[in-house]
């Protein structure tokens, strides 16, 4: 994971950099190929991200996304904000039969501990949770070394 979150251009080994914040209707056209009902939005003024923080947002929401199609109840809202200093992501998602909406097993890497993880790990947090019908993910990027 250390090194999906280096700021160099990942090549070592033959390893392609993970897609970032660019790759998202492409990842939002595979959901809805899948039968997952989605929508996006971009609020505020596009920058420049430090590649971190763009590979991390996107695999933030690619978890995402896989966790609603997995626990939710056929759709998932997604929204970008580049606000301040920060880029913040947000995701929901009715929850699924038996009140399930996302995944928070604590398991190795995967689910919502995972991206709780590659959030911290980018200086940011994040917090997901059933709210009412709901399941909501917010996730918090600092963009400090972005002009």
């Amino acid at each position: 994971m250390v090194r999906a979150l280096r700021d160099d251009d990942g090549s070592r080994n033959g390893v392609e950099p993970p897609p970032g914040l660019a790759a998202l209707e492409a990842l939002a056209a595979r959901h809805r190929a899948a039968g997952l009902r989605v929508t996006t939005a971009i609020r505020g003024e596009r920058r420049p991200l430090p590649p971190g923080v763009d590979r991390g947002a996107y695999r933030i929401l690619q978890e995402a996304l896989t966790n609603a199609a997995r626990h939710g109840g056929g759709s998932a809202r997604v929204e970008v904000a580049f606000a301040g200093g920060a880029l913040e992501l947000a995701v929901d998602n009715p929850l699924g039969a038996g009140g399930r909406g996302g995944r928070d097993d604590g398991g190795g890497g995967h689910g919502v501990a995972g991206m709780r993880e590659r959030a911290t790990l980018l200086g940011g947090e994040l917090e997901a949770g059933a709210r009412g019908d709901r399941y909501e993910l917010r996730a918090r990027l600092p963009l400090e070394d972005c002009g």
